[in-house]
């Protein structure tokens, strides 16, 4: 349908969405190729582990086309006012040190622009934390497994097949109205019985059961279900491989392929899955990249 968000990889676009991100620090880049004249802001701010920023790209003519590249995966780059912005998020497990985004971008004349931009990632400092929990309550069946590798597949499909240009418009919201109070934090770490288990990639916000639970940008349902872990889940692609994921949810009123404006309401709070109370597991993903989601609220988007 004509004005409608693109469901699958194969969806299309039929407007230009102008973004505009907090930028700061001007970086000059040596060139790779032919062009000198790209340049590219970077903000001011250290990149760190689990971070996601963007990185205003601009020329002295304007720019019609651009590519980027992170860590070998395809970067979302909007347009605007002849210039692109590209959203880059950095994977909470991505090693400390450098590494180079690749740009490639054409202007209006005709002439094409290569560049590299190294980019430094800190150390996230994610707490850690030891627990001493029940043998039952630590380790699965073997039935209970076969589950959860046959969910983490579904997953993998979603993450793989949802792409397309970006759509979400506006600044992002947070998932639930009024003060947010977080009950664990994004990256915390846990040893349980001496073992070292996956680190959390969302933040959790502290919330009554039947609190609703609202869309955080203009996107489409790709995946509302029940997880063994997450329990009632919902997850929402805004266009260019971003999404967010909603997660222990009392119960959900989406379908997959369900178009959502910002602050729809998709669920409830609830406390379904492996949890021991009532909380909204509120997590961000980009192109694969596992990052904090409250980075979304910072994004100054029109």
């Amino acid at each position: 349908m004509e004005g409608g968000i693109p469901t699958r990889s194969r969806g299309t676009v039929t407007r230009q969405l102008r973004v505009s991100l907090p930028l700061g620090l001007l970086v000059l880049v040596h060139p790779l190729g032919v062009g000198a004249d790209l340049q590219v802001k970077l903000p001011e701010k250290p990149v760190v582990q689990g971070d996601l920023r963007g990185l205003r790209v601009t020329a002295a003519e304007p720019l019609i086309g651009l590519e980027a590249r992170f860590r070998g995966l395809s970067l979302p780059a909007p347009p605007g006012g002849g210039a692109y912005t590209i959203l880059l998020a950095v994977d909470l497990e991505t090693p400390p040190g450098p590494h180079p985004v690749e740009v490639k971008a054409q202007g209006r004349s005709g002439q094409r622009y290569h560049r590299r931009v190294q980019i430094t990632v800190a150390d996230g400092r994610f707490p850690l934390q030891h627990l001493t929990l029940p043998k039952a309550l630590v380790d699965l069946d073997a039935e209970t497994l076969e589950r959860v590798r046959r969910e983490e597949a579904v997953l993998t499909s979603v993450w793989e097949t949802w792409k397309g240009e970006p759509y979400w418009s506006h600044a992002f919201i947070a998932p639930l109205e009024g003060m947010l109070q977080v009950s664990s934090v994004f990256g915390l770490r846990r040893i349980i019985n001496g073992q070292s288990r996956s680190p959390h990639t969302g933040v959790d916000f502290e919330a009554a059961a039947g609190t609703p639970v609202r869309a955080s940008n203009r996107g489409v349902v790709a995946y509302a279900g029940e997880l063994f872990f997450s329990g009632n889940s919902v997850i929402v692609h805004h266009g260019g491989g971003l999404f967010t994921m909603y997660y222990h949810l009392q119960g959900y009123r989406v379908a997959v392929g369900q178009e959502l404006a910002r602050g729809d309401i998709l669920g409830w709070v609830g406390a379904t899955g492996r949890v021991t109370g009532p909380h909204l597991h509120w997590g961000g993903r980009l192109q694969g990249a596992r990052f904090n989601p409250e980075r979304l609220l910072q994004l100054a988007l029109p």
